[in-house]
């Protein structure tokens, strides 16, 4: 059985927390090593207001994995707890017990009377609750197997109340704690990404200077409404086979982005296809692919090793 280790950290005002034990999902099985093989959904972007057949869908290939990575604006316009309940829940309510998210404050606007966190707390019509709680602009760490995972508010980089300093200290700390063979950072806003409609977010810069320098392996974003792949970088967005292979996944069904410019180091990208990216994590390896819904044939698949 595979545990998640819990464990309180707290510095200069910000909380970062890491989940309680829980067990892993009997879905995952043994690999080569005798180690589980774990199954990760990450998405972000999800639902528009009204009934979304993408959001649906998407929310059926999330769920067939252990656990799902939330990257962010996942109900538009704003996050508003009765458009939770109205909307969001219907289709995605199911995979909150087993999703770890990620806040952004572009359409989780209901932060200022905390709707997102009453709804992924448990507040939802129907109880449900993330494994993790979350208080605002909080980071947070776990462990899964032999992956370590790591969440990152980058709304504190558009509010008041948090600092990208703080949160920086805690991530250089979480790092030096946790020397896995393999971690995934995610958040929201993109920092490496072509241009959509949004521009790549600068101000976390000091985060993924940190997570190069730490030979983090995934780096998980949203944002711009499309899916797109990298190649290893650094944080000058330089070809490095020693960088962390990054992806954008807002193609959870809020309306795509059209492509306008293509980043550095981008090696396959898509405007116009809705779905979710699928990773199947082994000790020391990761395999990824992005499963487009029903009646999409765009796919992107292939296989890394941890550095």
């Amino acid at each position: 059985m595979v545990l998640i280790i819990g464990a309180l950290v707290r510095f200069a005002g910000v909380s970062g927390w890491r989940p309680a034990p829980a067990p892993a999902s009997d879905d995952a099985t043994a690999g080569s090593t005798g180690a589980p093989t774990m199954h990760v959904a990450a998405v972000g972007d999800i639902h528009r207001e009204g009934v979304s057949p993408v959001a649906a869908a998407t929310a059926a290939e999330a769920a067939k994995a252990d656990f799902i990575l939330g990257l962010g604006d996942y109900q538009y316009e704003d996050g508003a707890m009765w458009k939770y309940s109205a909307y969001f829940d219907d289709d995605w309510g199911p995979n909150v017990p087993k999703m770890y998210p990620v806040f952004a404050a572009k359409h989780d606007r209901g932060w200022t009377d905390a709707d997102p966190l009453k709804y992924f707390n448990g507040g939802g019509p129907h109880g449900y609750r993330s494994p993790v709680t979350l208080k605002p602009y909080t980071p947070y760490s776990f462990d899964r197997g032999s992956w370590h995972f790591i969440a990152l508010p980058d709304t504190c980089a558009r509010t008041r109340g948090c600092r990208i300093d703080q949160i920086t200290a805690w991530l250089q700390e979480d790092l030096a704690i946790h020397r896995n063979p393999c971690t995934i950072a995610f958040w929201h806003e993109a920092y490496f990404t072509s241009i959509g409609r949004h521009p790549p977010e600068m101000t976390i810069k000091p985060w993924v200077e940190l997570l190069v320098a730490n030979h983090v392996d995934v780096v998980l974003q949203a944002h711009n409404h499309f899916y797109e792949r990298f190649a290893p970088q650094n944080a000058a967005r330089e070809a490095d086979p020693d960088g962390p292979q990054a992806f954008v996944v807002g193609t959870g069904g809020k309306r795509l982005h059209k492509l306008r410019h293509r980043a550095p180091n981008s090696e396959t990208r898509d405007d116009g296809t809705y779905g979710v990216l699928q990773l199947t994590l082994r000790e020391g390896s990761y395999d990824w692919e992005f499963v487009a819904v029903e009646g999409e044939t765009y796919t992107d698949r292939g296989s890394m090793s941890c550095r």
